[in-house]
């Protein structure tokens, strides 16, 4: 897990799918559970053609519009699947192909296949690596099962263990974990929890769900709710706190700062998605919400990324609706995610947790004005520099 680069108005970043399949079946998983069948005709594994035209894609691209970097998101499904000797092949094509352009790799694994040649191969490629990982096993285990429906938490950290008593390489190349919130959980707890692990940078992401395709187990917004103020509450009075993402960016937005995350309404036109057979998408979790989402128009074969914006009408749907403009805490969410803002017609709505970003912003606009000076938020006159 890492904070995106402010994005520009055109493809700065790729999520690249190297892999369809997964060796897991997390019961929220948007690919495989939320209606998003696409994977099911895609190629298992990138082609070396694919990987070829993309780089080719990546170096017009950014010759056209000045930028000398780039950057390519590996995943999947599980992109370690792919395997190391054809993940080599892959990067050093696309980095090949795409000089002078500089590619910066990112990969998001679930970790149940990591190990000592997979970490050397990583800080060899110079590729950041995040987890996956929802927190102790008696609860993440509830979701995050292997195909047969036994639970692969335990693996995971055992495997996290191995490569740190091997040394410094594992938290080198390591960026933090991605963790979905089962609201059954208390926050704070949490949160203890992955600093007692000693996972020092984390993100809580909100499961993927819409008025028209609810997350399992809905019972309304009020679980989460309470989780996140538990949660931020408990992280806000540590001495050395873990960075948590979303913290951090919801803080920096109500301090004039607005997020860049995709999850806090950030500008969807810096990204794409390119799938194993070639298809440029607008965002792959966008087609739980169905139509011109779940079915790919362009490719790298024919298309330009700037074919991207207008093709699937970005600028269009990803406009805020005028409820979250009004709000007070509009600058902290942006909105939230534009997948959460559906309601099976258009996303011109609040995001279905918007009463727990509400909740959540107007407790640190709260913490912020206690712990401030008064100077800050306009309660006492300014200094006079002019003498």
């Amino acid at each position: 897990m890492s904070t995106r680069p402010r994005l520009p108005e055109h493809i700065s970043q790729v999520v690249l799918k190297v892999a369809q399949r997964c060796n897991l079946n997390c019961s929220y998983c948007y690919v495989y559970n939320r209606g998003d069948d696409s994977w099911r005709t895609r190629p298992t594994y990138i082609s070396p053609r694919v990987a070829q035209t993309l780089a080719q894609r990546i170096k017009e691209h950014c010759a056209g519009h000045g930028d000398t970097s780039f950057t390519v998101e590996l995943h999947g499904g599980e992109p370690l699947l792919l395997g190391r000797a054809r993940m080599q092949r892959l990067v050093d094509v696309v980095r090949a192909g795409a000089a002078p352009v500089s590619i910066h790799f990112t990969l998001q694994t679930n970790g149940t296949l990591l190990d000592t040649d997979w970490l050397e191969f990583f800080a060899r490629n110079q590729i950041s690596f995040g987890l996956s990982l929802d927190g102790p096993p008696e609860i993440a285990d509830r979701q995050r099962v292997t195909r047969s429906g036994e639970g692969s938490t335990q693996r995971v950290l055992d495997n996290v263990a191995d490569l740190r008593a091997c040394g410094r390489l594992f938290d080198e190349v390591f960026g933090g974990c991605l963790c979905v919130v089962d609201p059954t959980q208390n926050g704070a707890e949490l949160v203890e929890w992955f600093v007692g692990q000693g996972f020092a940078a984390f993100d809580f992401l909100l499961p993927d769900g819409n008025q028209a395709n609810l997350p399992d187990g809905w019972t309304g917004v009020e679980p989460y709710t309470r989780f996140l103020l538990e949660a931020f509450d408990h992280w806000y009075t540590l001495s050395a706190p873990p960075r948590i993402r979303l913290f951090e960016l919801m803080l920096l937005g109500l301090m004039g700062e607005r997020p860049v995350l995709d999850g806090l309404g950030g500008d969807l036109r810096g990204l794409c998605v390119v799938e194993s057979d070639g298809s440029i998408g607008a965002h792959d979790v966008m087609r739980m919400c169905g139509g011109v989402f779940s079915h790919d128009t362009l490719t790298v074969f024919e298309n330009s990324f700037d074919d991207h914006a207008e093709a699937y009408r970005i600028d269009a749907i990803q406009r805020p609706s005028a409820t979250c403009t009004r709000c007070p805490w509009f600058d902290a969410c942006g909105g939230g995610y534009l997948p959460h803002r559906f309601d099976g017609v258009s996303f011109d709505n609040p995001s279905l947790y918007c009463a727990a970003l509400f909740a959540l912003a107007e407790r640190m606009h709260q913490a912020l004005h206690d712990d401030l000076p008064s100077v800050v938020w306009g309660d006492s006159q300014p200094i006079d520099v002019s003498a």
